[in-house]
């Protein structure tokens, strides 16, 4: 189904509600909305001017005109909140690489609870939203990517979490989308469990919030991942923590000093702003650690695919 269909298809009272879930959304998360006006959609570093009913175009509604305007403050950054339109210049190409960032943004949250086809963005920019795969951070220009990565960091963190999480699951309870047999929800059928990252061998699925066994076979669920990769994520070695203590005879400390640091008495890896010192690639990636050979223990009980993995993955935003 198209996806102008599939959002042509809601009820009237539906599309109503999701209007209103996203005005209330986009207050508390500091965008209030002004309705009327000569703009069609406008920030001005104070408020969100969106156009009246009557002259939004057909295949417009509230709710996709707030969420797009969220991910681009996302994308844009808080440096950039005051800026009238946040800072990008809608008159030349000059920014097209942060609007695909921003739509890479919208397309990964909103699969997330199976609303992709749902709350889109409609201008000249849907061809590049639609042509995203399945994994909306994989693929085509390389540009975005890192930029689409620090905004999905943001929105994992006040003041857009939880807020923005429970907007988007509100979304799509409204919808009512189909619930995998995970209780998550139906993702578009062109996944499958076997292929996940948080299926184990034994066939659990490690994000439901019940116990549930899954068949490879079963078509994925809207949270699907594909096989992991530290080079493309390290979310451990980002943000998602900010301390790694190192024994009195840790190997690192004799074979690279630079990287050590003493505080309060404890010696720990040094960070480099957001990331661990020795990672190389931040912030986009990808990423190399200098010394993997000599890491220390925290680092090697790290483990790919473990619950501290997902955690930090979700910390930056990742899943």
């Amino acid at each position: 189904m198209p996806a102008t269909a599939e959002l042509a298809a809601l009820p009237a009272h539906t599309r109503r509600a999701l209007d209103a879930l996203w005005l209330e959304a986009a207050r508390e998360l500091g965008f209030p909305v002004v309705r009327g006006g000569d703009a069609y959609v406008h920030w001005d570093g104070r408020a969100l001017h969106l156009a009246d009913d009557r002259h939004l175009d057909d295949d417009d509604t509230v709710a996709q005109l707030v969420v797009h305007e969220v991910c681009h403050a996302l994308t844009q950054g808080p440096e950039r909140l005051l800026q009238p339109d946040f800072g990008l210049d809608n008159t030349s190409s000059v920014d097209d690489v942060r609007e695909s960032a921003c739509l890479r943004v919208q397309a990964h949250l909103l699969g997330t609870v199976g609303l992709r086809r749902v709350l889109y963005p409609t201008t000249v920019v849907a061809p590049f939203y639609f042509a995203l795969p399945h994994d909306a951070l994989a693929g085509g220009d390389a540009d975005s990517v890192p930029l689409a990565r620090e905004a999905l960091c943001r929105a994992a963190r006040p003041p857009y979490s939880p807020r923005l999480r429970q907007a988007l699951e509100a979304s799509a309870a409204l919808v009512g989308r189909p619930l995998h047999p995970t209780g998550l929800p139906a993702g578009d059928g062109d996944t499958r469990c076997g292929a996940c990252a948080f299926r184990s061998p034994g066939g659990l699925c490690r994000k439901a919030d019940r116990r549930v066994r899954v068949k490879g076979t079963e078509p994925g669920c809207a949270r699907f991942e594909a096989a992991l990769d530290c080079r493309t994520c390290a979310a451990c070695c980002r943000s998602a923590y900010d301390t790694v203590l190192l024994g009195p005879r840790a190997l690192l400390r004799r074979r690279h000093p630079e990287l050590i640091e003493s505080v309060d008495g404890q010696l720990r890896v040094r960070r480099d702003g957001d990331h661990c010192a020795a990672l190389d690639g931040a912030p986009g990636g990808p990423f190399t650690c200098r010394v993997h050979a000599d890491r220390p223990p925290t680092c090697r009980d790290f483990t790919l695919g473990s619950a501290h993995c997902f955690t930090a993955r979700r910390r930056v935003g990742l899943s």
